[in-house]
């Protein structure tokens, strides 16, 4: 029995959500500051109990606290320059993985007409829009660093199951189903076309980064804080908000955010976003890659010649 949610656990969550939503008023990114603090406020809030014991809410609510220090943690890492949290943050914030990504890839399931008749099983199809964009994905191979390949996406069925016979009607729906889950995991959604032309331009170097968000001197004095030997007497928790912060501060991976470490970041993950647009003269999708727009601009060249001295 997990143990219960108390009122000081209460105060602790409301500590970490203020102190996310502060961290993520730092983040390099514009656009990452308004998702991510969009994204933090929706995950302390969005939460239906429904007919769940208590011990399971309670369970799921302490669970939450730890992705919540956890997510807290990556923040201030992100924000200290460190590469893997801040690489992670934009993902997450231009769709390549996350909730943001399922949001732009409902576009691309298949919805049964209005007025179908209802089938008693279903069976997924990909629509025209979807193909289009895997087979600009198989030839385009761009390199993803958080999807896996996508080789085929063809549908293979056999005709008959282990014993000879016709393959039955649920064990062809659950083919059909696993195929088309695996299709949807490995499927590199597309940007609005206004967010991948910013983004573009930030990892191209054409919109200057203005350097880190400049940090609020905090209002509490430096004594109110948790000293290191309180810390190590277990005085106080190493898990709350003071110490994650204090920690994360202190990161061997800690570096300077400068113009070219901010564009290379943006170049990675530019590289894995397709913008698409539909043509109406020749019936037919218009798809383009971040790789191939930097391979045109020659980005590695680019990135050796210093676009900030300060």
């Amino acid at each position: 029995m997990p143990p219960p949610f108390t009122r000081g656990k209460c105060n602790e969550a409301r500590h970490l959500l203020r102190a996310i939503l502060r961290e993520s008023s730092y983040l390099p990114d514009e656009q990452a500051r308004i998702y991510i603090t969009t994204h933090a406020v929706s995950r302390f809030r969005d939460y239906s109990r429904g007919h769940k014991s208590d011990d399971l809410v309670t369970q799921r609510r302490l669970l939450q606290l730890d992705n919540a220090r956890k997510a807290l943690s990556e923040l201030r890492r992100a924000n200290q320059g460190e590469l893997k949290p801040l690489l992670k943050v934009l993902h997450l914030t231009y769709a390549r993985t996350g909730k943001r990504r399922h949001d732009l890839l409902r576009d691309f399931q298949y919805k049964p007409p209005a007025g179908a008749p209802a089938e008693p099983l279903p069976l997924p199809q990909l629509t025209p829009q979807h193909v289009a964009l895997l087979e600009s994905q198989t030839s385009a191979s761009p390199p993803t660093t958080v999807r896996p390949l996508l080789r085929s996406w063809a549908l293979k069925i056999p005709e008959t199951n282990s014993w000879e016979r016709p393959m039955p009607k649920k064990r062809i729906a659950n083919i059909t189903q696993q195929w088309y889950a695996t299709v949807l995991e490995r499927t590199i959604v597309p940007l609005p076309v206004a967010e991948w032309e910013r983004l573009r331009d930030l990892a191209l170097g054409k919109t200057r980064f203005k350097g880190p968000t400049p940090r609020r001197v905090a209002a509490a004095s430096r004594a109110s804080l948790p000293s290191p030997l309180e810390v190590a007497l277990g005085l106080v928790r190493l898990n709350s908000p003071d110490v994650v912060l204090g920690n994360a501060a202190n990161t061997l991976h800690a570096r300077k955010l400068t113009a070219r470490s901010m564009m290379r970041c943006w170049a990675t993950v530019f590289a894995q976003c397709p913008v698409m647009a539909w043509h109406e003269k020749s019936q037919k999708w218009s798809i383009q890659w971040g790789c191939h727009v930097l391979d045109k601009a020659d980005i590695s060249r680019a990135t050796e010649t210093p676009l900030d001295k300060s």
